[in-house]
Formats: C-alpha cells, structure tokens, sequence
C-alpha cells in the first residue's frame, strides 16, 4: 500500500500544480487512446498516427495547452506490479509525444494501474480495452474582459415628518425596469445610494406611523439632495393617491396609474393597526351635488371600491377598511375653467384614516 501511495503521488502532483498555476475553465481540444499487449509498455508501430495527430493538435492550441495522459492495466498480476506497469506506460507514451515535439513541460501523467477499468476484465477483449493509456488535450477556455463599469452617480435625500419638519426613519424602495433595492435611512432620516447613470429610477418611501411619498428622476452627472415628506397616518388624516388617476366617466385607472396601488397595499402592510375609509371622487364642476345623477355617484363609489378589492384580493382584512363615493362634494378645483390636469386630480381617490 506504501508502494502505490508514493506512486500515486508521483502521478498526480503534476496534474495539481497544473490545475493550481490557472484559475481559466479548461476545454477539451481532442481526446484519443492507444492500448498495449499484456504484461507491455511498449507503444506499437499502428499506435504512432494516434501520437502525430495529439502532437499536431497541441501545437495549434499553443503554449497554453497541456496533454493529459492516463494509464491503466488489466486486473491479472497484484496491485503494486499493475501500478508499476501503467507508470512505464504513461513514461512511454510521454516519451513518445516528446519525441514528436511536445515540450516536456505540457505534458502531465497520470497512473492509475487496474483501479478504473472500462470493461470487464473476465474477458479476453475486455482485459485487451483496459490495457490503455488515454490522452486529451487541453487547454484554457479564453477569458472574456469584463465589461467597462457602468458610470455611476450619488443621490442623497432626507425624508422628515411636514408637521414638525423633524426626520423620519425610514425605508426607501428603489426601482427601474430591470432591478429593484431597498434601503434604511439613518436616524436622522438621511439616505445616500450611487446608482446608475441615465438611469430613470423610482423611489418610495414608507415608514410604521407614517403615510408615503414617491419621486421619478433620472440619474445626472450631479443631483440636488431629495427631500421626502412623510405626513403621519394619524386618525382624522388622508392623503390623496395623486397618481391614481381615472379616465373620465369611468372607473378605469390610467395606464401610468397601475403602480400606485402596490404602494397603498405596502402602507397597509406596514401599518397593521391601521383602519381606512377609501374615498372616491369625480369631477364635475358643471353641476350641484344635488344635481348628479346617479351613475355619477356610483361612479365616485367604484373609483374607490376598485381600491377596496384590490387591497381584499391581497389579503387585507375588510375589518380594516371600507369604502365610500363622495361625487362632486369635494373637488380639489371645482372652477368649470379648471385645466385637464385639474380636472384630472378631481377624479381622485384618498385613504382616509379612521
């Protein structure tokens, strides 16, 4: 057992010191084999194209690559004498491979005597199949350059509380279209994150107590501190969901709405306590309260229903929360000389704290 240890270590620290010198994958350039009469370990005249041809392939790869050479042996005779055996072998086929020009220092051996048949060795032909020496050719697989690091440019913000301009602990919620972040401000409500340049990037902030805010901006070259203002979910405050907006006559969000909805389910989330009435409103500046008819006051009651269900469909408890249309009662511009985007922000829907 002394005996194949050292020959094994023999065999196999070449092999090591190879695979320790480089950190690349290797590739498989060309594999072949050549076999030896019982009891030999000389290589025969019909074996010699096999040789040429894994000379020819390693001096196209380069100085980089390396051939490999296992031997093995048949089962008949002890272990030891088969270790020695397929030694003289691999010795044989790396003289060889020398001889037709490769450099000594490519080459690493391997022996391995009858431990790793790959046929049975109760049979003339398998015990002939076991009696070989495999040689592959290898190589590096060529390194890609990473690529060029993205620029990147810092964006700092402080959220605080409107009321008492004190800040606010916080979590803030970045995205784009391919990666979302999150973060936590320092207890002084201060925030900093380099990010990508040109990106476009929406950040959202939330905090136990407390209602949300949310910015868009693409990333510049500098950028002025943001500031967040977070106005306490206290009973008796709302806040209206000013990108939740409708078109006209309908209780269908806008397309560039359909995002404002997670942020109102994240407020719900984080502020378990918390009980809503969902608000819904129209606009129309043309008419008394009194005057509406009755599909203009269903309508500011599905506006906020569609809220409702959302927020039911992702699990909050309707104990929490309920909902009510307003009509035209309480329009943010109720001139009938009010802009679109006026108009548009009539057609509103506000979470109401209870």
């Amino acid at each position: 057992m002394l005996i194949r240890n050292l020959l094994l270590s023999a065999a196999l620290w070449p092999a090591l010191a190879y695979a320790q010198s480089t950190t690349d994958t290797l590739q498989t350039l060309h594999e072949t084999h050549i076999l030896f009469a019982f009891g030999r370990a000389d290589i025969r005249a019909q074996d010699t194209p096999a040789l040429q041809q894994a000379a020819q392939r390693w001096r196209e790869a380069g100085p980089s690559a390396r051939v490999h050479i296992s031997a093995h042996t048949d089962a008949i005779g002890s272990e030891n004498f088969n270790l020695r055996l397929s030694a003289r072998r691999a010795q044989a086929v790396a003289g060889a491979l020398q001889d037709l020009g490769v450099e000594k220092r490519s080459i690493v051996q391997a022996y391995q005597g009858e431990a790793l048949p790959v046929a049975d060795n109760h049979t003339d032909e398998g015990r002939q199949r076991n009696r070989r020496v495999e040689i592959v050719v290898v190589a590096p697989v060529p390194s890609t350059p990473p690529p060029p690091p993205v620029p990147t440019s810092l964006i700092s913000g402080r959220v605080i509380d409107p009321k008492t301009g004190k800040p606010v602990e916080a979590s803030v919620y970045l995205s784009t279209r391919s990666w979302r972040d999150s973060l936590r401000t320092d207890k002084d409500g201060h925030f900093s994150i380099r990010l990508p340049k040109d990106s476009v990037v929406r950040l959202e902030v939330f905090a136990p107590g407390y209602f949300f805010d949310a910015k868009t901006l693409r990333v510049g070259a500098e950028n002025p501190p943001l500031q967040f203002s977070l106005p306490p979910a206290t009973s008796g405050e709302k806040i209206a969901l000013r990108n939740l907006l409708f078109y006209g006559n309908q209780a269908v969000l806008l397309p560039q709405s359909e995002g404002e909805l997670p942020k109102v389910l994240r407020f719900m989330q984080i502020n378990p306590e918390a009980r809503i009435e969902i608000a819904g409103h129209i606009n129309n500046p043309l008419k008394k309260p009194e005057q509406l008819d009755s599909w203009e006051w269903a309508l500011s009651v599905n506006r906020a229903k569609l809220v409702y269900e959302y927020l039911l469909k992702n699990g909050i408890s309707p104990d929490r929360m309920r909902y009510k249309g307003y009509g035209n009662t309480e329009m943010i511009y109720p001139s009938p000389d009010a802009t679109e985007e006026q108009q548009a922000q009539n057609r509103r829907v506000e979470i109401r704290v209870q």
